[in-house]
């Protein structure tokens, strides 16, 4: 079975004094031109965009989180993620400290997978969304992904450009409606609703 696998990229998921760190609760501790720290929210929508889905409940997507420390966590197809943020981000916070959760399970909902991006992709390149890559469209990059095997990547932080981590795992960046601003969550919404159209005939 085809498979497509969406990695956000360097989610701005990160303990601080033992808590998650929120901008919203943090703002004194966070420099202002760090614009990939301090906003798990972003990473929380976009997910909630396309978990719980059935292209992502039979299999046919499968979704991972890289953070800002580089660690890559993948996440159960059937989780349902708490649609209210604050029990998100105790749920992050559990993950960051015991790698996954629930901690101890054998059947855990998220975990990781690697220490690093590298290690995740073993080779693989990325197919990067980015509005300073090449005008493209939705369906290509999909198209792509599925005759590479290569993950779509998605930033999940506020602002900046993709560390050199990110950029030298990069197969081809492009941007989509011309390399108009879209946020992480509105990236991920077009793509769920193109991944749902192209899957719709294998669900049911």
């Amino acid at each position: 079975m085809e498979k497509i696998e969406v990695v956000f990229l360097e989610s701005s998921l990160e303990l601080m004094n033992n808590k998650l760190l929120d901008i919203g609760e943090s703002r004194k501790k966070i420099r202002k031109d760090d614009g990939k720290r301090g906003r798990p929210d972003i990473v929380h929508v976009s997910l909630l965009n396309l978990m719980e889905k059935p292209f992502v409940l039979n299999g046919s997507v499968e979704v991972f989180i890289h953070i800002y420390d580089d660690r890559v966590f993948k996440l159960s197809n059937d989780i349902r993620l708490p649609k209210n943020y604050e029990r998100f981000k105790g749920l992050m916070r559990q993950l960051l400290l015991y790698e996954k959760v629930p901690p101890g399970s054998k059947d855990p909902l998220i975990w990781k997978v690697s220490d690093s991006l590298d290690e995740y992709l073993n080779g693989r390149r990325i197919i990067l969304l980015s509005e300073d890559g090449i005008s493209s469209n939705i369906d290509d990059v999909i198209r792509l992904s599925l005759s590479t095997g290569y993950p779509i990547g998605i930033g999940a932080f506020s602002h900046g450009g993709f560390s050199k981590r990110v950029s030298a795992n990069v197969y081809e960046a492009f941007s989509l409606y011309n390399g108009i601003k879209l946020k992480a969550w509105d990236v991920s919404c077009l793509l769920s609703s193109k991944l749902f159209e192209i899957f719709s005939p294998r669900i049911g």
